[in-house]
């Protein structure tokens, strides 16, 4: 029996509404207004441009591999297998802490503006976990319904929360530069890095080579785009984006929640389908084991299980040990790291494929050196923004990671070949 593939529209779905645009807007979207103000508009068209130039290098590599794992398979076959599995190992904390960051951003939103005393965010994280379980255990199919759903909802909601602001302005937009205005673009990039997603799953999509890079360019050129908007039309009312929505667009804020909410169970589903894809495929490769690559029910239910568990548990221990606020924090910080590093990661393997044929693709070759530089540059820039348990955290990764890979080589787990 072959496995169920998703159409390009079913792909754009899961992908976008992993995204969660509207959630990230009001979740990085509030901060960077505080920050920056009207300046937030400029921010996030810088923003878009720097994420899109990583989206531009998945796209040439996704034209070259249909496996799935993405970035750990770019690595895998491009760079070296330790680098493939510090990719994968990577990624891992990328889609926890993406997927948690949306999911605490809209508990967040829900148990500030939604005041009832039985609605702890314990109870509520619980809730929204159990949701999820059931339809990541449910399949792919009945996850992608509600993401086609879901999608369209965020973008009413942006679309039409912008026309109903724009339509009562009658002063002239003025550009404010704050004093740190890369720090504005930083909170501006964690809105549009939701595409990564996608390229796990690329077994999983209808002519995947085909069609996986292109979704990956439109999902954040229009995620950026629809932010930039909404955060132009809330800049003439003030800072506060919620207050803004709730006093200007009262008519359909309970919509707005609503939208904000599933968009971020959606970034939880999207993203621990994501980490199931990377689980299976690195152990596929034996890196990790072998019980994680069996096939139930036509797909890798044990993978999706464990995605599942240590997604649940840990996010809601630290939730309930930390609070909602300061967990999206914290995660929105490791977010951007993490996202940065499997960047470089990619960029990297696009560079190792141009060497080969340097005369014959010197666009990629300059594609991959700009986006290196410029994920360094920010990578730089984000760790000495961040709080120091936010590094603490990523760096322990990572060095766990190295020690877990060195394990790995002295038990002689690296296979001789990549076939």
């Amino acid at each position: 029996m072959n496995r169920r593939k998703l159409s390009a529209f079913e792909a754009f779905s899961l992908s976008f509404g992993g995204q969660a645009p509207f959630t990230s807007i009001i979740t990085f979207g509030t901060v960077g207004l505080q920050l920056g103000g009207s300046f937030l508009v400029l921010a996030t068209l810088i923003g878009t441009i720097l994420v899109l130039l990583n989206g531009l290098v998945i796209y040439r590599l996704s034209l070259r591999y249909s496996e799935q794992g993405g970035y750990f398979t770019y690595a895998f076959y491009s760079l070296t297998q330790r680098l493939g599995l510090l990719t994968g190992w990577i990624f891992i904390l990328y889609a926890f802490a993406y997927g948690g960051t949306l999911l605490a951003g809209s508990i967040y939103i829900i148990t500030n503006y939604i005041k009832l005393p039985f609605l702890t965010s314990d109870i509520f994280t619980l809730a929204i976990i159990i949701f999820s379980s059931f339809l990541i255990i449910r399949g792919l199919e009945i996850s992608v319904k509600y993401a086609e759903i879901i999608s369209v909802a965020e973008i009413l909601a942006i679309a039409i929360s912008s026309y109903v602001l724009l339509a009562n302005v009658h002063v002239p937009f003025k550009l404010n530069v704050p004093a740190e205005p890369f720090l504005v673009i930083l909170y501006a990039i964690g809105m549009p890095i939701g595409y990564g997603n996608l390229n796990p799953m690329s077994e999983d999509i209808k002519n995947a080579r085909k069609i996986v890079g292109i979704i990956t360019v439109i999902v954040i050129l229009l995620g950026g785009l629809l932010s930039a908007l909404l955060f132009y039309a809330s800049s003439f009312y003030g800072s506060d984006l919620i207050e803004i929505l709730r006093n200007n667009v009262g008519f359909m804020f309970p919509y707005l929640v609503f939208s904000a909410l599933n968009g971020g169970i959606l970034g939880g589903i999207a993203y621990i389908i994501a980490m199931s894809r990377i689980i299976y495929s690195m152990s596929l490769r034996k890196f990790i084991p072998v019980i994680f690559s069996l096939l139930r029910y036509n797909r890798p239910f044990n993978a999706e299980l464990f995605s599942l568990a240590i997604y649940s548990i840990f996010l809601f221990l630290s939730i309930h040990f930390y609070g909602v606020y300061n967990t999206f924090l914290v995660l929105g910080g490791i977010t951007v790291l993490s996202y940065l590093v499997i960047s470089l990661s990619a960029n990297l393997s696009l560079f190792r494929i141009t060497l080969k044929k340097i005369r014959k693709r010197k666009q990629e070759m300059g594609l991959s050196v700009i986006s290196s530089v410029l994920s360094i540059i920010i990578l730089i820039y984000s760790i000495r923004e961040n709080v120091p348990i936010v590094n603490y955290i990523f760096f322990s990764w990572i060095i766990g990671g190295f020690i877990y890979a060195e394990i790995l080589e002295m038990i002689g787990q690296y296979e001789d070949d990549k076939d």
